[in-house]
C-alpha cells in the first residue's frame, strides 16, 4: 500500500472543479511512477517529456488537470530504446514496465510504468491475464513528413496493422463492424504481437535525423481528426525546460508554447464546466492490488458496476 502523504490527498476544490481523496491517491501513485520514470532517465542521461493533457497541466496548473485522469509521456526513439533495455536492472516491484511483448494478453503501441500494488484500468481489461496496476503510458517520437497527406500515406500499413492487432486483443470498439472483425480474426489466430513487432521494426526507420518533424506514429486518430495538431517541430524538443508538477518538477520541451498552441490553440482558456471530465472509462482503487481486485470481478455485471469507483 502506498505511504501517502496525507496532506496532499486531502480533497480540494481546484479550478471550481471538486478534487476528491480518491482522485489524489491515484495522482499520488503516477507522480510516485513519474519520479521513478525521471530516476531512471537522469542516471542514463534520457530525455522525456509529458505530452497531451500532462503537459497542459504542467504549463497552466503546475500540475494535474483537476478533471483528468491519466498520464502522457513521449521520448526521443533512440532514448525510448534505450529506456526500455535497461528497464530489466532499473525496475524492480512493484513496478512493472508493461509492454506488449513483456505481458500476457496486452497489446498497446506504447509501453506503460505500472504500480502493481494498485489497480487502474480500463473495465474490460480487468478481466484479461495483464497486469492492471495504475500506470502511466510512455510513447515514441519518431521522424515524420513535413506534408501531412505524405505523413497519412507512409504511416497508413501502421495504423491498418495497428488496428487489426487492438481489435483482436481488446474490446474497446464494441461496434458491429468491430465485433465481426474481432471474432474473424481470432477464428484465424491471428498473431497480434508478431503485428506489434512488425509495426515498431518500421516505425524505427523513420529516424529523426531525417525529418524536422516528429510524431507518435502509431496514435490512434479518428478520421475526423487534425493530424497537423500532432505534428512537432524537432526543435522544440532539443532543450528541457524544468517545471513544477504538484510535488516534483518534470522535463517540459522548450518549445512547449508552441506546441500546446498547435494542439489545443489558445490553451490558457479553461474549457466550460460541462466539458471538464476524463477521457476513459477507467476504474480505480489505488489500495487494492489489482490481482486481488480482479479476483473479485468474474462477470461483465461486475465490472459495469465497478465503473461506480471510476474518477469523475
Amino acid at each position: 500500500m502506498m505511504n501517502y502523504d496525507m496532506d496532499f490527498i486531502q480533497p480540494e476544490t481546484r479550478c471550481d472543479w471538486p478534487v476528491s481523496t480518491l482522485t489524489k491517491k491515484v495522482w499520488y501513485v503516477q507522480l510516485d511512477l513519474m519520479k521513478q520514470l525521471d530516476a531512471v532517465c537522469t542516471r542514463h542521461q534520457l530525455k522525456w517529456f509529458p505530452m497531451w493533457g500532462t503537459l497542459l497541466g504542467a504549463v497552466r496548473h503546475q500540475g494535474f488537470i483537476p478533471w483528468d485522469d491519466d498520464v502522457d509521456i513521449v521520448m526521443p526513439r533512440e532514448d525510448y530504446e534505450r529506456f526500455l533495455s535497461v528497464c530489466a536492472s532499473e525496475i524492480a516491484y512493484p513496478y512493472f514496465l508493461q509492454t506488449t511483448l513483456s505481458d500476457e494478453e496486452c497489446f498497446y503501441m506504447w509501453v506503460s510504468l505500472r504500480n502493481s500494488e494498485t489497480t487502474g484500468n480500463r473495465a474490460s481489461c480487468l478481466t484479461k491475464r495483464q497486469n492492471n496496476g495504475i500506470g502511466i503510458d510512455i510513447m515514441p517520437l519518431d521522424g515524420c513528413e513535413s506534408i501531412p497527406i505524405l505523413y497519412k500515406i507512409s504511416r497508413f500499413p501502421v495504423r491498418i496493422v495497428s488496428v487489426l492487432a487492438n481489435t483482436y486483443a481488446n474490446d474497446f470498439n464494441r461496434g458491429n463492424i468491430a465485433r465481426v472483425l474481432r471474432r474473424i480474426l481470432r477464428f484465424t489466430g491471428f498473431d497480434y504481437k508478431k503485428a506489434y513487432v512488425w509495426a515498431e521494426k518500421r516505425n524505427r526507420t523513420f529516424t529523426g535525423d531525417k525529418y524536422c518533424k516528429v510524431a507518435f506514429r502509431a496514435h490512434a486518430d479518428p478520421l475526423t481528426k487534425v493530424i497537423e495538431r500532432d505534428m512537432w517541430d524537432k526543435a522544440d524538443f532539443q532543450e528541457v525546460v524544468r517545471m513544477p508538477f504538484e510535488n516534483i518538477t518534470v522535463p517540459v520541451p522548450c518549445g512547449y508554447d508552441h506546441i500546446l498552441t498547435q494542439i489545443y490553440g489558445n490553451y490558457m482558456e479553461f474549457p466550460p464546466l460541462d466539458k471538464r471530465q476524463g477521457k476513459h472509462d477507467v476504474i480505480f482503487d489505488p489500495d487494492t492490488p489489482y490481482r486481488e481486485y480482479c479476483k473479485r470481478l468474474k462477470t461483465e455485471a461486475d465490472l459495469t458496476s465497478s465503473l461506480a469507483g471510476k474518477i469523475e
